[in-house]
């Protein structure tokens, strides 16, 4: 049963990045990562699924170190790690060829895995720059900014993470699009009730957003 989930981005400045000399992300977005992570293992999960964008779609195996994980997932490992969670992980690693009934019915599952799961969903939304690194402003951009922003904000109660079109998701390089499905997923008996959106802002031109869903 799921007991709780939060939603991150998957961004390396989060992370040791600035150990390599990568500007860290702002200490506002950082503070809302871990007030979100905190309340997820506040719910006393037996159990945390980490779930994330990356090139192939694999469950990797348990205690796998964050070193050997694809950059989202690793991201996820080690804001677990910050807020001091010992228990058991297990990563789930998604590729954006996914459809939403695979990604649904995946969730499903993966809410099954114990009694009380608690779900770590890392995924970015669109960028806002192009490959050059210059600004592309794009009506699009703003469209799904805002339909992401909402559906985390209300439980997605209108089904916008199923019907995200994955053809304009990989041209915006939404990356959170399947784990967003998952998540929908896994509360389909919407037993989370509860929903804050604790973060919504571009960062390094990209999307970032920040969530509970609780009982």
């Amino acid at each position: 049963m799921l007991v709780a989930a939060v939603v991150c981005p998957c961004l390396p400045s989060l992370t040791f990045a600035t150990d390599m000399g990568v500007p860290a992300a702002p200490e506002r977005l950082r503070e809302a990562c871990a007030e979100a992570v905190a309340a997820l293992l506040a719910e006393d999960p037996e159990i945390v699924g980490v779930v994330g964008p990356g090139p192939r779609s694999f469950l990797h195996e348990k205690g796998t170190p964050a070193s050997r994980l694809p950059v989202a997932l690793g991201v996820g490992a080690w804001l677990l790690q910050q807020a001091g969670w010992t228990g058991p992980v297990r990563a789930y690693e998604l590729d954006d060829n996914r459809t939403w009934p695979m990604n649904g019915e995946d969730g499903v599952h993966l809410a099954r895995w114990a009694d009380r799961v608690g779900l770590l969903v890392l995924g970015n939304g669109p960028t806002h720059a192009g490959a050059d690194g210059a600004p592309r402003p794009d009506p699009r951009v703003e469209e799904i900014d805002a339909g992401i922003a909402v559906a985390l904000a209300n439980g997605d109660v209108d089904g916008f993470f199923p019907t995200m079109d994955a053809g304009l998701a990989r041209e915006l390089e939404v990356s959170g699009r399947s784990p967003w499905q998952l998540l929908d997923g896994a509360d389909a008996d919407e037993d989370l009730t509860t929903h804050r959106l604790l973060y919504a802002e571009t960062v390094d031109s990209v999307s970032c957003f920040v969530a509970t869903w609780s009982p």
